[in-house]
């Protein structure tokens, strides 16, 4: 039996065997299953769990294909947003001139709702909430 194990499960049951916030069947029942451990052990009746290595290489190349599909998403995501931004920028430009004019101040929640829309600022929103639901 390795012996930093022995001298672990040694260390416990002294503790155990110390400690008086424990039962006496509580006691006696952890000191009965350290003592089968270590006699396990010292046999050999425990092993190392057997490893699935290809599983395990399996599910790494799943994890990092899933880091790559959110990269490219994060990808298309900024060139979407890009190409958004320059499709509506002469309108929007000359719309947040307009944003502080006196007539706005008695518009409509319509004529406000419309003027956000076309300001791109419901655009940009829209954008960082899209794969809100992805998140794992």
């Amino acid at each position: 039996m390795n012996q930093m194990n022995t001298d672990n499960l040694r260390a416990l049951y002294n503790k155990v065997e110390s400690d008086s916030s424990i039962t006496d069947t509580r006691r006696s029942r952890d000191l009965e299953t350290i003592e089968h451990v270590m006699f396990a052990l010292e046999f050999g009746e425990l092993s190392e769990p057997q490893v699935d290595r290809l599983s395990l290489i399996k599910q790494a190349a799943e994890k990092v294909q899933r880091r790559k599909n959110v990269t490219f998403r994060k990808k298309l995501k900024a060139k979407s947003r890009k190409v958004r931004r320059n499709a509506t920028e002469d309108t929007r430009s000359v719309q947040s001139l307009d944003a502080f004019d006196e007539k706005f101040m008695y518009s409509s929640d319509d004529e406000v709702r419309r003027f956000a829309e076309g300001s791109g600022i419901t655009d940009a929103y829209a954008e960082t909430v899209r794969f809100d639901e992805e998140w794992n």
